[in-house]
């Protein structure tokens, strides 16, 4: 624990130094809070949660009012008169429901969701229609306020459609309007039911306007397009794969099923978790390694344990040496699997010659999920090393990020993924899941654990390290160790359960069990 916790210091620090930085160095976009601008903050929601630095309520307050902003300026009733449903979502997809997770009683975050959800039934008077009731499925990909296209050729169903579950489970959420969910539900399952009937294999990267499967060679131009085709490798099988993970459909099927107990979307995450099994040693697939993870807790669903811990055995042991950031000249996507991008930061061991040998070092996610599955916490601090090394690296060279939170060479890349990702990156695949047990629930960062200072302030004291136990796919305990030179006394509770006072002495750990707690 007494490594672990130094990385975790390490990298607490580096996190609020970045938020400093940030705020003084990182103008508003072009967009002036638009886009995807607010969304390269996600990894300042588990560390609120750890630390809670009245600094990052303060720049999220920030980037609310620029995202409102701009949804006055630019917007139509809520929305972009003229979108897509790649780009007009993302305003709506990550930062907001996460912020609204924090602060459910901010009026005008939460009249931003609902300006934007409403539309997607067509619940608003004197707005093109987006939703097809009759044939249950969108018009097509082009869907804004003022125009919808209705093009043939665009006429397919792709994953970023089920970005607009996301933010309907998100309105639901807030509002408790039982169209959001019911609407979430008919059409969730509608598009499980399609992703379930793909015979064991490679799966498409979008269905056509009769609902048939389209892979990559069979897809048309238009199809390929509306599939973001220009973040893959040609011929990979996990391409179908790859489009779901960036559009986080795992998250939306576990909710679902959370709210349904329909077995089909448990069968439907399945098809997207089995296959990144095997790709738990590629130093990139960071969001491949957290669906697994998510797919366990959220479906208590052990049946790929065993594969998952042959590839658990073949983890190389962890690279000696200094850690190198590279960036080819020319951006170019040349290698298959997931959580790959052609602007991406590529990592490896600096050679005294100045060559570079390529890291084989598995993902924090991978790691945290390694941890997770054999309970060896030799994993969780090669985690917690590799998230503080490559944001104390990226914050010395790097920019920000706001102008384009999607992209693959900035900080916010570092700490939380690129646009491929679905905000899964180095610090957010180990920070909030190894310390609180941290999930994803209807678009909110939800821990298992918190903790809060003896004077009732949120956030864990400096010299705490809480480190979450598992017992198969459930938590079932917390580890608190105390880095500092003095006794420490705090509270914990476990969900909703009744706050507990602890004092843990210097240097000690103090294994909590959660069996029998009580609210």
């Amino acid at each position: 624990m007494k490594q672990c916790f130094e990385h975790y210091r390490t990298l607490r620090k580096e996190m609020d130094a970045w938020l400093d930085q940030s705020r003084r160095m990182d103008p508003p976009s072009r967009h002036g809070g638009g886009e995807d601008e607010a969304n390269y903050s996600l990894a300042w929601f588990p560390h609120y949660l750890i630390t809670g630095n009245d600094g990052v309520r303060e720049h999220f307050e920030h980037l609310r009012d620029m995202l409102a902003g701009w949804v006055e300026r630019d917007c139509l009733h809520g929305y972009e008169p003229e979108a897509e449903a790649h780009h007009g979502t993302e305003p709506f997809l990550l930062f907001l429901p996460r912020y609204l997770g924090l602060f459910p009683k901010d009026e005008k975050a939460n009249a931003l969701l609902q300006d934007a959800a409403e539309h997607i039934g067509n619940w608003v008077e004197g707005i093109p229609e987006w939703f097809d009731w009759e044939r249950n499925r969108f018009y097509g990909y082009y869907i804004g306020t003022r125009t919808v296209g209705r093009d043939d050729g665009y006429d397919a169903e792709i994953a970023e459609h089920f970005r607009f579950v996301h933010i309907a489970l998100a309105a639901h959420r807030m509002t408790g309007q039982d169209r959001y969910l019911d609407w979430a539900l008919q059409y969730g399952k509608r598009r499980a039911e399609m992703i379930v009937a793909i015979p064991d294999g490679p799966l498409p990267i979008a269905w056509d306007a009769n609902g048939q499967p389209r892979f990559g060679k069979q897809a048309t131009g238009r199809q390929k397009k509306a599939a973001q085709a220009g973040h893959h490798v040609p011929g990979d099988p996990l391409i179908g794969v790859e489009v779901l993970l960036a559009s986080g459909v795992i998250y939306a099927l576990g909710d679902l099923f959370e709210a349904s107990g329909d077995a089909v979307f448990h069968q439907a995450a399945r098809r997207i978790a089995e296959p990144m099994v095997s790709e738990l040693l590629d130093p990139y697939s960071d969001p491949g390694a957290a669906a697994i993870s998510y797919f366990r807790q959220q479906f208590s669903d052990t049946s790929l344990d065993e594969a998952i811990r042959a590839q658990i055995a073949r983890f190389p042991d962890m690279q000696e040496g200094e850690l190198a950031m590279v960036f080819p000249q020319a951006r170019r996507r040349d290698w298959p699997g997931v959580g790959k991008r052609a602007d991406m930061t590529y990592w490896g061991i600096w050679n005294s010659d100045g060559s570079v040998t390529p890291t084989t070092e598995p993902t924090t996610a991978a790691l945290t999920l390694a941890y997770q599955v054999t309970g060896d916490e030799d994993y969780a601090e090669r985690a917690l090393k590799q998230a503080a090394d490559k944001l104390t690296m990226a914050r010395r060279v790097l920019r920000g990020g706001r102008e384009h939170a999607d992209m693959g060479g900035a900080i916010c890349s570092t700490t939380a993924g690129h646009g491929r990702n679905w905000g899964i990156g180095p610090v957010t695949g180990c920070y909030g899941p190894l310390l609180l047990g941290t999930r994803e629930e209807k678009s909110k960062v939800t821990p298992a654990v918190e903790v809060k200072h003896a004077n009732g302030e949120p956030g864990v004291p400096n010299h705490i390290l809480p480190l979450v136990i598992h017992s198969g796919t459930n938590i079932d305990g917390v580890k608190f160790y105390n880095g500092g030179d003095s006794d420490i006394s705090f509270s914990w509770r476990f969900e909703d359960n009744g706050w507990q006072i602890l004092t843990v002495e210097s240097g000690e750990v103090v294994n909590v069990e959660l069996t029998g707690v009580m609210a």
